[in-house]
């Protein structure tokens, strides 16, 4: 059920009737008011929360291609050669 509706030559009159849808509009121009407001702000956080998770990311990523695996002793093992490269095939 929608709101009633709003004729302009009831507005000369003013009765109660009148007053009283005219109110009820209001009431739902302030609740959609509200709700855009609200869905504006949760937008904004989750742009700045997909903001902070693109530079961490970008930071792991930069800190792995920084990694550089050693190894102890002379030899390196079949497996130390794998984790250096990067490329273990299971």
């Amino acid at each position: 059920m929608g709101l009633p509706a709003l004729e302009f030559s009831e507005c000369c009159l003013d009765s109660p009737q009148f007053r009283e849808r005219l109110r009820s509009h209001e009431a739902e121009l302030e609740k959609t008011n509200k709700f855009i407001k609200e869905l504006i702000k949760d937008g904004k956080s989750l742009v700045a929360a997909l903001k902070n998770l693109s530079a961490a990311k970008r930071k792991f990523a930069d800190s792995l291609n920084e990694f550089k695996f050693r190894c102890i002793g002379d030899a390196e093992t079949d497996d130390e050669i794998c984790i250096g490269e990067s490329w273990c095939h299971g």
